[in-house]
């Protein structure tokens, strides 16, 4: 049985939004909006089910939560705070709840388990919201004072941070596709958006790195595999190139100075094809919401990543399995090929298997199932499943 690096990192990933409940930001407000139920109606949907509320109802259940950390065997544990607890208004921190996020840090650092951070996973107090979020230039100088108060307050209890959770994805599906808040679309508004993600994570950078100057920095970077269909095909080798720079390498080249190790997370698969919708997959086997499951893939996007020259540590890769069928195949073979990168020498340095929680997902509400453990809507009670004790296993003997 392969084994890994000693001291490697055994994770798993939750955010802030989806699982803590009970917040209001600019999120909570668009999933509430009058368009947004018109839409929902439209489908045929319950209304209901994709409006966060309650999420897992962790803000109050973070002690249970790192009882499943450790129950898995996970020598780590990734979790986000929420900007719009601790500012809700511009100016005014609350005391209140940067000490609740303080307990969490203190109790993961009592038991032994490394902290790993997330500044902004997506969700913007409603005072940043409305003077424009991301495509607003004043946003770089309210998040570096956000991070300067975090730092202050929390600093000595991180292990690793990230500053911004897949920035690319809000920029996409925030002023592209109008498929998150704000739904402004607008190629010039997801310039803007984009640049002034990539100046508040080198901000932010600088504002840890004065403080705690040996502190491990990064972002998530959602990393897709793009593969021309056929190989000898000029044309198809082209868009997948074209595909890696402005979907992969864009904003890490703006920003590789500025990373002290990448944090990736895999979830997709495109086999490119020269004519539209430039995208046919296999689709041999799919997770509940139609993604490919192709474990090869994440041995592809390492190699790809190792180009950078940087410690790279998987900080996100799951699947959603109501059913809990594929999910302990997945981790086996997604490891196989995790393993098969170290051997052949990238600097793997972590796996975090996402989701602790089935939570909120987005603009999908809560029908997809990535969690490790499933969670009862209305009792918020825990459950671990099947494949969660397999993942405990491989944790606790780091070994698959």
């Amino acid at each position: 049985m392969p084994e890994f690096p000693k001291k490697f990192l055994w994770g798993v990933s939750t955010s802030a939004y989806q699982i803590e409940g009970g917040v209001v930001n600019d999120w909570s407000q668009w999933e509430k909006s009058d368009k947004r139920k018109k839409e929902l109606q439209k489908r045929g949907e319950k209304v209901d089910e994709y409006v966060c509320g309650q999420a897992c109802d962790s803000y109050n259940r973070w002690q249970e939560d790192i009882d499943l950390v450790e129950k898995l065997n996970c020598n780590s544990y990734r979790f986000g705070l929420e900007w719009a607890r601790v500012e809700p208004e511009k100016g005014s921190w609350q005391r209140g709840e940067i000490d609740h996020y303080r307990k969490i840090l203190q109790e993961l650092k009592k038991r032994n388990i490394t902290t790993v951070l997330t500044l902004w996973h997506w969700t913007n107090p409603l005072w940043l919201k409305h003077k424009n979020g991301w495509q607003n230039r004043e946003v770089v100088k309210d998040f570096s004072q956000y991070t300067e108060k975090m730092v202050e307050e929390l600093g000595d209890l991180v292990d690793y941070w990230v500053t911004l959770n897949e920035p690319m994805v809000h920029v996409v599906n925030g002023y592209l596709i109008e498929k998150f808040p704000p739904n402004k679309k607008g190629l010039l508004k997801a310039n803007k958006a984009f640049r002034n993600l990539a100046l508040a994570h080198q901000e932010a950078y600088n504002i840890i790195h004065r403080k705690y100057p040996q502190a491990q920095v990064s972002i998530t970077k959602l990393t897709n595999d793009f593969q021309p269909a056929r190989k000898w095909c000029p044309l198809e080798k082209a868009i997948a190139r074209a595909a890696h720079y402005f979907w992969n390498d864009r904003l890490m080249k703006k920003i590789e100075n500025h990373l002290d190790y990448i944090g990736l997370d895999y979830y997709f698969h495109n086999r490119i094809v020269w004519h539209p919708p430039f995208r046919k997959n296999m689709n041999k086997k799919v997770n509940d919401m139609g993604w490919e499951i192709y474990p090869e893939g994440i041995y592809n996007v390492l190699k790809y990543l190792a180009k950078y020259q940087k410690p790279i540590i998987i900080l996100e890769n799951g699947l959603a399995d109501s059913e809990d069928k594929h999910r302990e195949m997945f981790i086996r073979e997604h490891l196989e090929y995790i393993h098969k990168a170290i051997q052949e020498g990238v600097d793997v340095r972590g796996y975090f298997h996402w989701s602790l929680l089935d939570n909120f997902e987005w603009a999908e509400g809560f029908w997809p199932k990535f969690g490790l453990c499933e969670v009862d809507r209305k009792t918020f009670e825990r459950r671990m499943r099947p494949s969660a004790k397999t993942y405990a296993r491989i944790c606790k003997n780091n070994r698959f």
